[in-house]
């Protein structure tokens, strides 16, 4: 017997402002209980509902998603914006098959660090940001090794 459930209020979006010096990007990854990274633009079938919303800026679109899962997968959404000074901010959040938020991980400039839940779920940030290129030069995502 397959159980599925179904993760709401999930956000993909692309926009950048008038000027073109403002740039959000959001996107949604799913890894499977086997470790693997599943985009939903390869798997349009486990989208359930897709509705348009209002984006971060004036160019572009942004939709709510609400995706089908197993409940033994991990949802991840990875939200990003750069400002004018090529700066780079965000998050990683990371999702049960549930829907409930276990992990986030802000990202500035290069540095991860956990900013909820327990390190536990550090694994997940680290292999989405290999295999998504997030330009990482320091991480504090609290499964580190060693005595403080």
């Amino acid at each position: 017997m397959k159980t599925e459930s179904v993760v709401k209020g999930l956000i993909e979006e692309e926009s950048r402002s008038r000027s073109g010096k403002h740039v959000c990007k959001r996107i949604i990854l799913i890894v499977t209980k086997g470790g693997s990274i599943v985009s939903l633009t390869k798997e349009p079938m486990r989208i359930v509902n897709r509705r348009e919303v209002k984006p971060t800026y004036v160019l572009g679109k942004a939709f709510e998603v609400a995706v089908r899962t197993d409940p033994r997968e991990y949802v991840v959404q990875i939200s990003l914006i750069r400002n004018f000074l090529k700066k780079v901010k965000g998050y990683i959040s990371v999702f049960t098959g549930t829907g409930q938020m276990v992990y986030r991980a802000k990202y500035i400039d290069g540095e991860l660090r956990r900013s909820f839940g327990k390190p536990v779920y550090a694994w997940i940030v680290r292999l989405i940001s290999s295999a998504v290129s997030i330009p990482v030069k320091a991480t504090t995502l609290g499964d580190e090794g060693g005595v403080k």
